[in-house]
């Protein structure tokens, strides 16, 4: 009996350790029951530096053209758009391009109804500061015309901000890369400067940015989108943003 009473205690204080290390987990499992399936909130510290809302769109045209040359720099995230989502894009960015005739970019003879178009939604989070932003890309093909279009929209504002083209209007209507790519600027409301220019190209500045745009028309294509300024200070005098240097670009 003795021997009993002796053990007794640490058998005890045992069973209590035990309960109290599973009691977190017991604790845990019931409350992940209660939220599944619900709809919940949590408090966002102040300091999180998580963006309310979309930089300026100068910042996201930035955005645009990091993914095409620092693309290892951004988080990104794609998801395909159906239904109501693409009809709705696609009929925007229709709009669009009936604009951009009105605003002198393309020419009359664009029908911008005669390619079905597929699409996606993206989404661009830089990893320095956390800006983010997203962009509709939309696609398509004309068997009847073989006519090409790639589209991308702010979906901040939904403008049109990249394109390109490659319909046969463009034999029959020629472009003036400089005035093209002017118009289609001053749509977007930025401030730029042209830097050079051809018939055939025309190269701009933006202004608040290290970004450049590009307008370039080939036999039958017509393409203006954002890059990366190299020789903007912010990316050409060191890494602040993240951003490799001069060395580093030369060595690449």
């Amino acid at each position: 009996m003795r021997n009993w009473k002796n053990w007794l205690a640490p058998i005890l204080t045992g069973l209590t350790v035990a309960a109290l290390a599973l009691l977190p987990l017991r604790l845990s499992t019931l409350r992940d029951q209660q939220l599944t399936g619900t709809v919940h909130t949590e408090a966002l510290a102040e300091n999180s530096n998580f963006p309310a809302k979309p930089p300026e769109l100068i910042r996201r045209l930035q955005l645009l053209a990091q993914q095409r040359e620092l693309a290892d720099r951004l988080t990104i995230i794609g998801q395909e758009l159906e239904g109501r989502a693409l009809t709705e894009n696609v009929e925007l960015a229709r709009g669009e391009l009936a604009a951009l005739v009105e605003a002198g970019v393309l020419p009359d003879a664009l029908d911008s109804d005669n390619a079905q178009l597929f699409g996606s939604k993206l989404y661009l989070r830089d990893q320095a500061d956390l800006s983010s932003a997203g962009f509709v890309n939309l696609g398509g093909y004309d068997k009847a015309s073989g006519e090409y279009r790639s589209l991308v929209l702010d979906a901040e504002t939904g403008l049109l901000v990249d394109l390109e083209l490659d319909c046969a209007w463009i034999l029959k209507e020629p472009l003036d890369a400089a005035e093209a790519g002017a118009a289609f600027l001053d749509r977007l409301g930025v401030a730029y400067q042209l830097v050079d220019n051809s018939p055939l190209w025309a190269c701009f500045r933006l202004q608040g940015a290290p970004v450049l745009y590009y307008a370039t028309i080939g036999r039958t294509t017509l393409r203006i989108g954002p890059w990366l300024d190299w020789e903007a200070p912010e990316l050409s005098q060191g890494a602040a943003l993240g951003f490799p240097t001069d060395a580093a670009v030369s060595g690449s």
